[in-house]
């Protein structure tokens, strides 16, 4: 198996964070071991839609629905996956102040 580093681009999701509901995009780090990095990033979206930081404070609205997709995607080294693994999280930004 490979190890790789995957960036992620959330949009449009709807979050209640500091009690007032308001429209965030995120950045998603994550460090998935696959055989390939296409399977490597479906892992990485999978495990973000499930992340505690979204699921259950989603809520999505039809006209402009949540997205996750992919920024960036490299193959890492052993020691850079394991060291970096527990720091993966995510980076959020309020999309209603742009």
């Amino acid at each position: 198996m490979k190890r790789f580093k995957v960036q992620l681009h959330g949009e449009n999701f709807l979050l209640n964070l500091d009690g007032v509901l308001k429209k965030y995009g995120f950045y998603a780090t994550r460090f998935i071991k696959a055989k390939d990095s296409q399977v490597a990033e479906k892992i990485a979206i999978i495990l973000t839609h499930q992340n505690p930081n979204l699921k259950g404070t989603v809520l999505t609205e039809n006209a402009e629905r949540p997205q996750i997709n992919l920024k960036e995607i490299k193959e890492v080294g052993f020691l850079k996956f394991f060291i970096k693994k527990s720091k993966a999280d995510f980076t959020f930004y309020s999309e209603d102040e742009e």
